[in-house]
């Protein structure tokens, strides 16, 4: 019983991490699109505080804004994740 305690516990001090890495282009492309999605955020911003419209369209412009800055982030994560499997 000892034994297989040891032996647990050798187990469970592995590093149990992925090999994956990422290339050059792949970093590269990771921060491009990190930097375009924040340019995009920062240009829906600006719309939104000089919308003039009632203020249901100017909701509805804000609401439309956020589900593509959340959708683009979605994507981009999803590629990233992606490009770090496809190494190994």
């Amino acid at each position: 019983m000892r034994n297989l305690f040891f032996l647990l516990i050798i187990i469970m001090s592995l590093p149990l991490t992925a090999s994956g890495t990422e290339t050059l282009r792949e970093s590269v492309q990771d921060a491009t699109n990190d930097a375009k999605r924040e340019a995009k955020q920062q240009k829906h911003r600006l719309e939104e505080a000089a919308c003039m419209k009632s203020e249901t369209e100017c909701l509805k412009q804000k609401t439309e804004n956020r589900l593509e800055e959340s959708t683009d982030a979605v994507v981009d994560k999803y590629n990233e994740i992606k490009n770090v499997i496809d190494d190994d």
